[in-house]
């Protein structure tokens, strides 16, 4: 009997460290292991504390291996932050004489063209994903290998990140005493574990809200289009209502978790909280409409920056799958109203589909990068354990072996 392959991931966020251990089986993943442990010394999806992210990350691939028995010597490590850019490139080259096909190494040839574009010695290559081929003159091909021609072309999306902070999340993995897999935007993989393959095709813009940041990727015709990161996150709203309930963060977020909405007018006018402000003895009541009046700003300014990112991409009628909201910061209530409101496009909160095993420690929105990261190492064959099926699973329509192109790691 084959054994199937186990994958590891560490998702390295703002406001929380995730690792998981699975196998990938005939009927799709199998989550064995889960830790998760409060982030410390990450700022805004960047280390910031080397040593203090590293023991982090050490406790929770301990707890992961204590729960699945199993131990983690890496993994597919998810990337974030500010520093991440994008940008969309083109590379040309003939078919290699004689065959008058194209085959494998004429794609890496011309995907090799693309990434040769001016990147600042500061910065580097973390992506190049396919968008589209086009042979002698035909565009809007998927699967240039085995077509016939003289030309190929082939569009691609170039995700760019700073080499240092590339360089810090390595350095805090290692000293945590893992080796990097892989390094993947966590957007792609959060996509990987909220979307389908149809919705890819259709169109449709992924928003994960996570604490320091909200990291979108922009998808149209079976291809990625744009992908960006806005310096806003749920960390903010928590800011916007410690200082506006005058209490400290941790009762801000309880607060923001339990009570928290975006839209004023939809609670109810008596609804109150009870807390205790800072200079106060006694515990007041305060209105959950007075939360809402403070979120409400915050989350309509993230909601115009992801509508701006999204005009950036192109027309909204290339969207007709809307918005797909996941993260932890996709559970403030009303958000997805907002988003829906200010973008006129569908929007829906996702959480990670077609798991099994311990799945429900890693079922909500806000394990999505986690999630993507396992499929992300399961399809790139960086498995211990390299199984001898044929790599179909059940696991929703983009896994498997009939994956869209763009979410190919070429790096």
């Amino acid at each position: 009997m084959t054994r199937p392959r186990r994958v590891f991931a560490l998702d390295l966020g703002t406001t929380k460290v995730c690792c998981a251990v699975a196998d990938l089986e005939s009927t799709g993943l199998r989550v064995l292991g889960v830790g998760m442990v409060a982030s410390r010394g990450v700022r805004k999806g960047a280390v910031v504390e080397i040593d203090r992210a590293a023991e982090a990350v050490a406790e929770a691939v301990d707890m992961a291996e204590q729960m699945s028995g199993v131990a983690i010597d890496s993994a597919v490590v998810g990337i974030a932050g500010g520093h991440i850019t994008s940008q969309n490139s083109r590379g040309v080259v003939a078919v290699e004489a004689g065959h008058r096909e194209v085959r494998d190494q004429d794609v890496h040839r011309a995907i090799d063209a693309a990434r040769a574009v001016s990147v600042p010695s500061e910065r580097r290559i973390v992506h190049v994903l396919p968008q589209q081929f086009t042979i002698d003159g035909q565009e809007g091909v998927r699967d240039a290998i085995g077509m016939a021609g003289n030309r190929l072309e082939v569009d691609a999306h170039i995700i760019t990140g700073a080499n240092t902070a590339i360089q810090n999340v390595v350095k805090v993995v290692h000293k945590a005493g893992l080796n990097v897999d892989d390094m993947v935007l966590q957007v792609l993989a959060s996509a990987e574990a909220v979307v389908t393959e149809d919705e890819i095709e259709r169109g449709v813009v992924v928003v994960d809200v996570g604490g320091g940041t909200s990291d979108i990727a922009v998808f149209a015709r079976g291809s990625i289009v744009h992908t960006s990161v806005i310096p806003v996150g749920g960390n903010h709203v928590t800011a916007d209502l410690a200082v506006g309930l005058r209490c400290d963060l941790e009762t801000a977020e309880t607060v923001k978790r339990n009570f928290g909405h975006c839209l004023q007018l939809t609670l109810p006018a008596d609804a109150e909280v009870t807390l205790t402000p800072m200079g106060y003895d006694e515990p007041v009541g305060v209105p959950q409409r007075y939360l809402a009046e403070i979120i409400g700003p915050r989350a309509r300014e993230m909601a115009s920056l992801i509508a701006a990112e999204v005009e950036r991409a192109g027309p909204l009628g290339m969207f007709p799958g809307g918005i797909v909201i996941t993260g932890g910061g996709a559970l403030l209530r009303g958000f997805a109203e907002v988003v829906q409101q200010q973008t006129n496009l569908p929007a829906r909160v996702a959480a990670p589909m077609g798991l099994h095993g311990m799945n429900d420690e890693i079922r909500g929105p806000s394990h999505a990068t986690v999630v993507g990261l396992l499929r992300w190492g399961a399809r790139s064959n960086l498995g211990r354990k390299p199984s001898r099926s044929n790599g179909k699973s059940s696991d929703g329509p983009a896994a498997g072996v009939k994956l869209s192109r763009w979410f190919r790691d070429l790096f």
